[in-house]
């Protein structure tokens, strides 16, 4: 495992670095003039002399003890956080596997809350820590169980740790995009993701990447992209009978939704 050695007196940390996502995080922040440390499975393509990447798979509990005992004792302060991990495996409960629900748990919902343990006594007055949820906290659907049970579950953390770290001076926001036109979103699609990932047109991981800086430099508890999304899910929460009875309507746009982006293959387009 590399040292760690920030080249900057302002240190982020951002899990799940190789992603669309996470890449485009990482190299904001260091535009900014961060020391970023990336954890991810491979290295993403960031080349700066501020960058130092560890390599990790979240879904290796061990792993992850070893990961935070190293970053702990080679940095001084962490003065940001971002988590960026997540994975899915789309199936229906019957029929999935022991190692996708574990593997679900420990990326999505273990690691972060793990992470942001060990290294909250590394975090002073001022310090930032957003956790990237999604759409599925509020929205639960068939062939997600798992991912949407790590994912509300996420959200109750962060709500709670803000409670406990506020008067601390340390904020804790959440962000819940919906669909993001990533490689993420491609494999669940190909492995049978909900079709109501295309009831609006998936957002650019550019634009949700801006929207996770811009908490960091304006901490908000909690924000929902877009907007009328969190209002729906709020809804679909209280009543969750609204969900029920919307489903028609709502696997009709998604089917034209879909349909539209094949014909214009988004996908291969971004890559």
């Amino acid at each position: 495992m590399p040292q760690i050695a920030p080249k900057s007196p302002k240190t982020a940390i951002v899990t799940g670095a190789s992603g669309g996502i996470g890449t485009i995080v990482a190299q904001t922040l260091l535009d900014e003039g961060y020391s970023v440390i990336g954890l991810a499975r491979s290295h993403p393509d960031i080349t700066q002399d501020s960058f130092t990447f560890v390599p990790f798979d979240a879904s290796q509990t061990p792993e992850l003890e070893q990961v935070c005992e190293n970053v702990v004792k080679n940095i001084a302060s962490v003065d940001v956080l971002i988590h960026c991990a997540a994975v899915i495996t789309p199936t229906d409960v019957e029929t999935m596997g022991t190692e996708d629900v574990l593997r679900q748990i420990s990326v999505n919902l273990t690691m972060p809350v793990v992470l942001t343990s060990k290294l909250l006594p590394l975090m002073g007055k001022g310090s930032r820590i957003v956790f990237v949820n999604s759409m599925a906290a509020t929205m639960p659907l068939a062939g997600s169980s798992i991912y949407g049970a790590t994912k509300a579950g996420l959200r109750n953390f962060a709500l709670s740790l803000s409670q406990e770290v506020g008067s601390r001076g340390i904020s804790v926001s959440s962000i819940f995009p919906g669909a993001v036109l990533t490689e993420m979103l491609r494999q669940e699609m190909a492995s049978g993701g909900s079709i109501l990932n295309f009831v609006s047109c998936p957002a650019r991981p550019e634009t949700v990447a801006r929207e996770i800086v811009s908490l960091v430099n304006k901490p908000k508890l909690e924000r929902f992209l877009p907007a009328l999304d969190g209002i729906f899910g709020g809804l679909c929460m209280l009543m969750p009978r609204l969900l029920r009875i919307s489903m028609p309507v709502l696997t009709y746009f998604g089917k034209r939704g879909y349909a539209r982006a094949i014909r214009k293959n988004i996908f291969q387009s971004r890559a």
